[in-house]
């Protein structure tokens, strides 16, 4: 009876631990995440452009990028997605370009991959040997590409698997670190938007919508919230109501001139109506407290990027067009 007791206890503890190993892989991830923008955009970079939305859109791609590696483990390994947030811990690797720029003496210059096609396929191919810029990032994406592959094998106990686990996650990884959308003046984007938002407000925006979208489908695969498809989707049909009624009164006021920046600057008010929906139908849905807390941790963000933005066009003026106030240091 005691030996059992002895060992629950430790069972408890074991989990206890777990949970809080768990718990803190975001917040490591977060604050070196924070950390590499900070050295980049201003210890390393030629001329200091630190500033309040340029970390916030670096560390939310960061978490973009995170979100989709273990999405991706999750399914090509088939392991469940609560044993994977260690993964996180592997932002250490994010120190290993500003050594290498450290090493070299040279400046860090660091951008999204831009080019025609053609030239984007080639930095992907050589390793980024052809994109002058990022050749610091190189042995990063190596080592990255090996360990992946050697968890895939070790997960899995297939040579085939842990490669396609490594393909997979550098393929992907480039396809987020091309340059896809941008706001005009930015000429190096696939598709440039009309936006009174500048580069990094704008991309801030960008990544806190591809953070929502990994966050909670994420969630969601880690079985996170189940029930009632009803209430799901009535919560999904609330969601869409408050973000329209939202960017009605937005376009009736003339705070924005952009349908583009109508529309991306709703995401809070879509995902607010959608929790409160789920709070009050918490009695036919099963949500875990991981839930809520990725819940809540992803409103955060969201506010901390648009709330400046809603301060300017409810206290200042309509934001019609863009705003210097907006900028870093310098334009960049």
């Amino acid at each position: 009876m005691i030996l059992n007791n002895t060992v629950q206890t430790i069972k408890h503890e074991l989990e206890k631990i777990r949970f809080e190993i768990r718990l803190a892989a975001p917040l490591f991830f977060f604050l070196m995440a924070l950390f590499r923008c900070y050295l980049e955009s201003h210890v390393f970079a030629p001329h200091s452009y630190f500033s309040y939305y340029v970390a916030l859109h670096h560390v939310l791609w960061y978490f973009t990028v995170i979100l989709f590696i273990i999405l991706i483990t999750h399914l090509i390994l088939k392991i469940a997605v609560e044993k994977l947030l260690w993964l996180m811990y592997g932002a250490v690797l994010l120190m290993i370009p500003v050594i290498v720029v450290m090493i070299q003496k040279k400046p860090m210059v660091a951008d999204y991959l831009t080019g025609s096609f053609r030239e984007i396929f080639m930095h992907i191919a050589s390793i980024y040997f052809t994109y002058e810029k990022n050749i610091p990032l190189t042995a990063e994406v190596i080592i990255i590409f090996i360990g992946m592959t050697v968890i895939g094998y070790l997960y899995s106990g297939s040579l085939l698997r842990g490669l396609a686990l490594g393909v997979a996650i550098y393929l992907g990884g480039n396809l987020l670190a091309i340059s896809w959308l941008g706001p005009s003046p930015n000429k190096h984007a696939v598709f440039i938007v009309n936006s009174a938002l500048l580069n990094h407000p704008f991309m801030a925006v960008v990544c806190v919508h591809a953070v929502t979208f990994f966050s909670f489908l994420t969630a969601k695969r880690a079985g996170l919230i189940t029930g009632s498809f009803r209430r799901l989707f009535l919560a999904a049909a609330i969601a869409v109501v408050a973000g329209s009624i939202y960017m009605a009164i937005v376009a009736q006021s003339g705070w924005f001139s952009n349908p583009l920046d109508i529309i991306l600057t709703a995401l809070p008010f879509w995902t607010t109506g959608y929790l409160v929906t789920l709070y009050c139908c918490r009695q036919q849905i099963s949500l875990s407290r991981w839930f809520w807390i990725i819940a809540l941790a992803v409103l955060f963000f969201q506010w901390a990027v648009l709330g400046p933005i809603y301060f300017h066009i409810g206290v200042v003026k309509p934001m019609t067009i863009q705003e210097f106030w907006m900028l870093p240091h310098r334009s960049f």
